[in-house]
């Protein structure tokens, strides 16, 4: 007779997991590496889409080929009140508004 896990604790299991993967594939794209390092974020994203939590905000990977954002893997850019941020593998751009604040 197996034991019934709450959502909660499925959440917390799951972020864990995912802050964990994160930061190794950021290690790993540090070092070059970027085989593993999409493999770690592939394995964070499947764990997030399955137990439908969001990945935090902090940890930016490319959309289209899975990168982690680390020093090295793209370029950031300053224009229109925008953060622009170019992968370098497959050239991906992703766009941050700056507006709110570069008013506060």
């Amino acid at each position: 007779m197996s034991k019934r896990v709450s959502r909660s604790e499925i959440t917390n299991i799951a972020n864990t997991r995912i802050t964990k993967l994160m930061s190794m594939s950021e290690e790993q794209a540090a070092h070059g590496d970027a085989d593993l390092a999409r493999r770690y974020v592939d394995l964070a994203r499947r764990i997030s889409m399955r137990t439908k939590t969001k990945i935090p905000k902090w940890h930016i990977y490319c959309k289209a080929c899975l990168t982690p954002m680390a020093p090295g893997t793209f370029t950031v850019r300053l224009r229109d009140h925008k953060v622009i941020m170019r992968c370098t593998e497959c050239g991906c751009i992703k766009r941050v508004p700056y507006l709110k604040e570069q008013k506060g």
